[in-house]
């Protein structure tokens, strides 16, 4: 069984949904920080350009099982709660930036007004990650911790069978 009992649950990104619009980072600023600011997003979405073809990439807290920002946090601001999510206390945070250089996914950063730690924490305080709830076009879903990585095969294997049909 996983840390946090059985109400782990995760947030998966469907690139091949997601229109680029950015209301996740929007919706995330404005409920954590009380502002339309990506800067101050806990997820980022990442464009990139290559042969002229963009490429958009989110970025967001794995809620790793073992996470290294919780294990070289040297004030112990990074803790688990009941569901397994990792949240960080602002009040223990000295905003040293040890978990932004240990996070293997680049999804923690350091909000420069209060030099604190910022990462995805899924909503922890609400029924469901608000990102997720505004994703007009479903690329973000909330699932149990179990069920993703059926649910992003599941999706691979149904753009595989849609393309083998086109080509028939």
């Amino acid at each position: 069984m996983m840390a946090g009992g059985e109400n782990v649950k995760r947030i998966i990104w469907d690139g091949d949904l997601c229109t680029g619009c950015r209301v996740c980072e929007a919706i995330c600023s404005f409920v954590k920080e009380g502002e339309f600011n990506p800067v101050k997003a806990r997820g980022r979405l990442v464009r990139l350009v290559e042969r002229q073809v963009l490429y958009s990439v989110r970025i967001t807290c794995l809620q790793c099982e073992k996470p290294l920002c919780q294990a070289i946090c040297p004030s112990g601001a990074i803790a688990e709660n009941d569901d397994g999510t990792k949240i960080v206390n602002e009040r223990k945070c000295i905003g040293c930036r040890m978990c932004e250089m240990a996070c293997p996914a680049g999804a923690i950063t350091v909000n420069h007004d209060k030099h604190v730690a910022l990462k995805c924490d899924q909503c922890a305080e609400l029924e469901e990650p608000q990102c997720v709830k505004y994703c007009f076009s479903g690329a973000l879903q909330y699932v149990p911790a179990e069920r993703v990585g059926i649910t992003l095969a599941r999706a691979k294997s149904e753009k595989f069978l849609l393309m083998a049909s086109k080509e028939i």
